[in-house]
């Protein structure tokens, strides 16, 4: 699979995935330019970290303080018109017990990033890290009824919106979800009307934790700030941990997301899971496999 160094951009550079995958381009990638952009100004710390990682390598990097939800704002509009690839985090919350209010802030965000990609003289692929939560629904009857391993395939009907009960209280991310599905349907859009000069790729990702990110963590609550409960039911539990994505994982997708070659790419975009390779899962990875070269290493059921 053809693959080249890229100029990169980042949103949601200072959270959990964004900080992630910027240090990772800068210690181990080909790129020579990355941007980080965020709502937030960068510690001290932080950038002195950041720019250690390249090591004698010679990369120019930037993390801009700058407002997504603001088309007016050129700061990231400049600098999304200098990169090759944009990768798309940045949320007002997180987390998937949000309001409207988050959703919708969070979708002007996505639509304004993802517009302006597309727009862009020199960025022709977008990243759009959407969520397992599109396909929540199907954890439960009647759309888990004969749902084996592999069987959840991207192209299926999403289930938006996945409830459960945290062991303390009940959660649906059925708000969260649903902006990340309206934005897997506008890069879909996108894709189809930019005829292959920019390119999208949507990547529902499982659950990546913040920090370590280590199977031991998880848990049937489905969240990493609730303690695992008795009041947890093992499917549950089951259907959390399959979704598990590790760190070293995440940082291969996504590096391969903004790197490989969209030839065999239909209408100019793809959908697909972003998982480990955990045993028996349900979710199906075949196409994160065939379309972007994505060889998971991690499993959260191995020793």
């Amino acid at each position: 699979m053809a693959e080249r160094a890229r100029s990169v951009a980042v949103t949601g550079a200072l959270g959990n995935l964004g900080w992630k995958l910027l240090c990772h381009l800068a210690e181990h990638s080909a790129s020579t330019r990355l941007i980080g952009l965020d709502n937030r100004k960068a510690s001290p710390a932080q950038e002195a970290e950041l720019r250690r990682l390249p090591g004698e390598r010679p990369v120019d990097i930037d993390l801009v303080e700058c407002d997504l939800a603001d088309g007016q704002d050129r700061r990231w509009r400049d600098a999304i018109d200098q990169v090759e690839a944009v990768v798309h985090f940045a949320y007002r919350s997180p987390f998937p017990n949000d309001t409207w209010d988050d959703a919708n802030l969070s979708f002007d965000m996505t639509l304004n990033a993802a517009q302006a990609a597309a727009d862009s003289p020199a960025a022709d692929r977008f990243v759009f890290a959407t969520s397992n939560h599109v396909m929540g629904r199907y954890k439960d009857l009647p759309l888990a009824k004969d749902l084996g391993p592999g069987d959840l395939h991207p192209e299926l009907t999403p289930g938006v919106g996945t409830r459960w009960h945290t062991g303390t209280e009940d959660a649906d991310a059925s708000i969260y979800a649903t902006h990340k599905w309206a934005g897997e349907r506008l890069c879909r859009a996108l894709g189809q009307r930019a005829a292959a000069q920019t390119t999208f790729a949507c990547i529902r990702i499982g659950w990546c934790q913040p920090s370590e990110n280590l199977p031991t963590t998880l848990s049937g609550t489905g969240s990493h700030f609730h303690a695992q409960s008795t009041a947890a039911a093992s499917e549950t539990d089951r259907w959390f941990k399959e979704m598990w994505l590790s760190n070293r994982d995440f940082c291969q997708l996504f590096q391969r997301a903004t790197e490989a070659d969209s030839d065999t790419w239909p209408d100019g975009s793809i959908l697909i899971h972003g998982i480990s390779n955990n045993a028996n899962m349900k979710w199906n990875i075949d196409a994160t496999r065939e379309y972007l070269g994505y060889q998971p290493q991690d499993d959260v059921y191995a020793g």
